[in-house]
C-alpha cells in the first residue's frame, strides 16, 4: 500500500507541473539544441525502430503530451494507427487539436489518464509500438511499477521505446553551476534538484538495463544523446565562453554537430556520455539462450 501511494503522489506532483505547462509545452522547447535532440530522436527511431514494425502498426504514446511524437509517427507512417495517453487534460486537448489539424485523428485517439491506470484503460489492446519519450520513467520513484504496468500491453513482437533521464549528467549540470552538494544528491539518483521538472528517479546505463531485464525485456538498444555538445546552466558560462544554444544557431556548426552525433547514436558506449539514455527493448531472448 506504501508502495501504491508513493506512485500515486508523484502522478499528482506530476500533474499539476504538466497541466500548469501544457498551454505553453511546445513553445518552451524550441530552442536550437532542443531541435538537435530531436533529430537525434528521430534518426535513432529511423534506423532502430520503425524497420522492425508491420507497416500497419499499432503505437501507443504514454505520456505523450501535446502529441509532438504521435504526430511525427501518424504523419510519418500513415497507415499506423495509436493511442496517446498522458496524465493532464490540457496535455490532450492540444494533443487532439494538433491531430485535426494534422489530419490524422481518425487514427489516434486521445486518452486522459494516469500510467498506472493504463492496463484498465487500455484492456485488450496491444501495440506494436509503446512509446515514452519525455522522461516518463523519471518522474517516479519506483519506475519498475511503471513499466511493469507498459508491458503487458506490448505485442509479442512489439517494441517498448524509452527516453530516461541520466544521472550523470544532472550531476554535470549541478557541478557547472559550482553546486557540489547538489550534484551528490543528483547522484544518488534519487532527484534532480537543479531541473524544475518533478524528477523522482535519474537512471545509468547499467540500471537501465537491469529495469528492462526485471520486467523481462532485453534491452536491443541502449544508447545516449547527445554526447558532444551539452546546454550550459543560465550563469555557469563564463564571458568568454559561448554557450551550446547559441553556437548551434550557425547552421554550418549545427550540421557538423548533428554529423558527429549520428554516429554515436550506435555505439554501445555513447549511453555513458548521453544527457538523455535512450533504450529499444523487446520481449526477445538475447542470442544463445
Amino acid at each position: 500500500m506504501m508502495m501504491k501511494n508513493a506512485v500515486f503522489n508523484q502522478l499528482a506532483h506530476a500533474r499539476r507541473y504538466f497541466e500548469a505547462k501544457a498551454a505553453t509545452y511546445d513553445t518552451e522547447a524550441h530552442g536550437s539544441y532542443e531541435r538537435l535532440t530531436d533529430v537525434l530522436l528521430s534518426e535513432a527511431l529511423n534506423l532502430s525502430v520503425f524497420p522492425r514494425l508491420p507497416d500497419k502498426f499499432t503505437f501507443l504514446d504514454v505520456g505523450g503530451g501535446t502529441g509532438r511524437w504521435s504526430a511525427r509517427i501518424a504523419t510519418t507512417c500513415q497507415e499506423s494507427s495509436g493511442v496517446l495517453l498522458d496524465v493532464s487534460a490540457g496535455m490532450v486537448r492540444h494533443a487532439e487539436e494538433r491531430a485535426r489539424s494534422h489530419g490524422y485523428l481518425d487514427r489516434v485517439r486521445h486518452i486522459r489518464g494516469d500510467v498506472d491506470q493504463a492496463g484498465a484503460l487500455l484492456a485488450g489492446m496491444r501495440f506494436d509500438l509503446i512509446i515514452n519519450t519525455h522522461h516518463l520513467l523519471g518522474f517516479f520513484h519506483s519506475p519498475e511499477l511503471v513499466l511493469g504496468s507498459l508491458v503487458p500491453l506490448l505485442s509479442d513482437h512489439g517494441l517498448l521505446v524509452s527516453v530516461m533521464p541520466s544521472r550523470w549528467h544532472a550531476a554535470y549540470g549541478d557541478l557547472s553551476v559550482g553546486d557540489a552538494d547538489r550534484a551528490r544528491k543528483s547522484l544518488s539518483g534519487l532527484s534532480w534538484e537543479a531541473n524544475e521538472k518533478p524528477y523522482g528517479h535519474l537512471f545509468t546505463p547499467g540500471e537501465v538495463r537491469m529495469l528492462h531485464l526485471s520486467a523481462k525485456l532485453t534491452v536491443d538498444l541502449l544508447t545516449g544523446f547527445p554526447c558532444l555538445i551539452y546546454p550550459t546552466p543560465l550563469g555557469a558560462a563564463s564571458p568568454s565562453l559561448r554557450s551550446a544554444e547559441e553556437l548551434l544557431r550557425d547552421e554550418t556548426f549545427f550540421r557538423k554537430v548533428l554529423a558527429m552525433e549520428i554516429e554515436l547514436l550506435i555505439d554501445p558506449d555513447a549511453g555513458s556520455r548521453g544527457a538523455n539514455l535512450l533504450a529499444v527493448a523487446s520481449r526477445r531472448k538475447p542470442s544463445g539462450d
